[in-house]
């Protein structure tokens, strides 16, 4: 039999999850915790105005309640800021519950607790952090997520500098913990708490293009759900049809990696396969009854089916997530994930590690790696993580290739060097920078090795269109040109078919091309002179000219200018740089000039009395 989810509402709030958590003591032994905490509380408001302790510590131990029904974390949790905010002490609580339980709860609350005395100069947090780090416990690591997602319920009541930076902190650090730890239900509650505070703009934005997309209509997804409980219906796989709706932030993340190698526009969600995910969930805890479902959804949706997007990560799981992953194309609404899984592999893949211990499996794989930056910011990787991963998570993709070096507590260290728990990671991006090359896919992880194909692609495409540039170049010089950046802006009409036959989507695109071969020159130079693009037609010559400091006087563009005006030349575009030494370059496209008159404008330009680094005319 297949049951599948009725849809009412595209996407949850998740207030029956995360918001609406009602306290209530389970033992004797947390009513007395609750009791203790509300006197060592006592009148301790948050900014909001309420009640700290009844607001947040009973939060947090509840959620922490509701998840893992073990009583020495939610005690814990009831009391993870009495050391510092109420002056108790480790020892006390040791002997306000005395034996294992006492001893538990201390542990737990020693390694989320911010120390009063940092030491080593570094900061209150740096500290904090570390000391987190070096615990690896994930009693600890479940009590500081909580913590944290409770603190991102109040971020409207903190001042601008301090609400942008925590939400930065929940989404960069927390949420990244919590996927490190297969809680991806978690992770994007978090994640998308927080966007609107770390960047309002974007969030908005975001916001707006993907609650229009038509993928999210509740018409196509039901359309689609039944027609994959017809599949299961079809093989004999009893089961459940579902769907999960990725956050803002994931999917906008997922954008820019997409728009990063030129696959995509920041300015559509079109070509995010994952904005939706149909869940084909398999009741019994059957591999091979996932490949066998694999292969009718491939029967049935043959031709639409895009093959560059399938993932088995049932082989090979990522953060003990495992599903078949398989995306298809509706011509209407465009590109729509599928993930083929069992309950049991479902219930891990949403909730991870919270999974596992109420199931009581193996949690082994669950133990991240904490690293810190400089000015106290946390990350989170997996164990065995390098220091390339290190830099990957500070920053994504955005820095691999921005690396000059890395110092690791204040030691220059190597890209494929493990990391380990506490480490400071500090790029430094001044200097010579590293260039990303297939090597460094040696030694990172899934996670890693992802971001770094985009930037392995994306300088690919620079390589390659540097090089088409230089082609271009040579075929241009024929034709009285440097650049067909002045045809765009002169003639964009010609620069438009001139695209249109090469197949092209800019001229970006059309170098990368060129500098990859899949463009020849020969292809190249025919489009140019069947539309015209010629010295003859056009009638242009251009001419560039780079100087130095000493040259960059006042009045030289004039002076340049007018040299060509008395050669009989009228300027049709000019492109000016300043460059960083101090000097200039200009560009000058230049019409009416008799061919008889280059070598007289030349002779001019050298008795100038400027000095040319550059001076090309042609």
């Amino acid at each position: 039999m297949v049951t599948i989810e009725n849809i009412d509402e595209i996407r949850p709030t998740l207030q029956s999850e995360f918001r609406d958590i009602q306290f209530l003591p389970r033992t004797e032994k947390i009513a007395e915790a609750y009791r203790w905490g509300q006197q060592l509380h006592g009148d301790q408001k948050r900014l909001s105005g309420e009640s700290y302790f009844e607001t947040h510590c009973a939060w947090v131990g509840g959620f922490l309640d509701r998840l893992v029904t073990n009583e020495a974390w939610t005690i814990a949790g009831l009391l993870h800021d009495s050391v510092e905010d109420s002056g108790s002490s480790l020892e006390r609580l040791r002997q306000k519950f005395p034996g294992p339980l006492g001893e538990e709860v201390a542990h737990i609350v020693d390694g989320v607790t911010k120390l009063s005395n940092p030491r080593d100069g570094r900061s209150r947090e740096l500290e904090t952090l570390r000391k987190i780090a070096m615990f690896r416990d994930p009693s600890i690591f479940l009590v500081k997520l909580a913590d944290k997602s409770h603190n991102v319920m109040t971020l409207e009541y903190m001042p601008k500098e301090k609400r942008e930076k925590k939400a930065e902190e929940a989404i960069r650090a927390y949420g990244k913990l919590a996927g490190i730890l297969n809680c991806l239900t978690w992770r994007r509650w978090l994640e998308d708490t927080a966007f609107p505070y770390f960047d309002p703009e974007n969030y908005q934005a975001v916001k707006t293009k993907i609650d229009q997309d038509p993928r999210l209509s509740i018409e196509f997804i039901r359309s689609v759900m039944h027609q994959l409980g017809r599949i299961m219906d079809q093989e004999s796989i009893d089961g459940r049809v579902e769907i999960i709706v990725n956050g803002y932030w994931q999917s906008w993340q997922h954008l820019r990696e997409l728009a990063r190698i030129r696959k995509a526009s920041l300015n559509s969600f079109a070509a995010v396969n994952d904005l939706i995910s149909f869940r084909l969930i398999i009741s019994a805890s059957d591999e091979h009854a996932c490949y066998q479902l694999l292969a009718a959804i491939h029967r049935y949706f043959g031709p639409y089916l895009d093959q560059s997007q399938f993932e088995d990560l049932i082989a090979n799981p990522r953060n003990g997530y495992r599903a078949l992953h398989v995306t298809a194309w509706d011509e209407h609404c465009g590109p729509f994930e599928m993930a083929i899984t069992t309950d049991e592999m479902e219930g891990e893949n949403r909730w991870g590690i919270v999974y596992a211990l109420n199931h009581h499996k193996d949690i082994s794989q669950y133990r991240p790696v904490e690293i810190l930056t400089p000015t106290g910011g946390a990350r989170f990787v997996p164990d065995g993580s390098t220091v390339l991963d290190a830099v990957a998570s500070i920053q994504r993709e955005f820095l691999l290739d921005k690396i000059s070096a890395v110092n690791v507590n204040g030691k220059l260290m190597r890209l494929s060097d493990q990391v380990h728990p506490g480490d400071v990671v500090e790029v430094i991006t001044s200097g010579p920078r590293m260039t990303p090359t297939e090597e460094w896919l040696r030694y990172c992880n899934l996670s890693t090795a992802r971001l770094l194909r985009a930037v392995l692609a994306t300088e690919a495409l620079r390589r390659s269109a540097l090089e088409g540039r230089r082609l271009a170049k040579e075929l241009l010089i024929l034709r009285g040109l440097l650049a067909l950046e002045d045809v765009r802006a002169l003639e964009s009409d010609k620069l438009d078919n001139l695209l249109e036959q090469l197949s092209c989507a800019g001229l970006e695109d059309l170098y990368s091309a060129l500098g990859g071969g899949a463009v020849r020159s020969s292809d190249l130079a025919h489009a140019l002179d069947y539309l015209g693009i010629s010295k003859e037609v056009l009638g242009w010559t251009t001419i560039n000219i780079a100087a130095d400091q000493q040259s960059h006087r006042p009045g030289v563009l004039a002076r340049l200018a007018g040299i060509i005006s008395d050669q009989g030349g009228n300027i049709l575009r000019s492109v000016n740089d300043t460059m960083p030494d101090g000097g200039f370059a200009v560009r000058l496209v230049v019409k009416s000039l008799p061919p008889e008159k280059i070598a007289d404008l030349r002779q001019s330009y050298l008795n100038s009395g400027y000095v040319f680094h550059t001076l090309e005319i042609v």
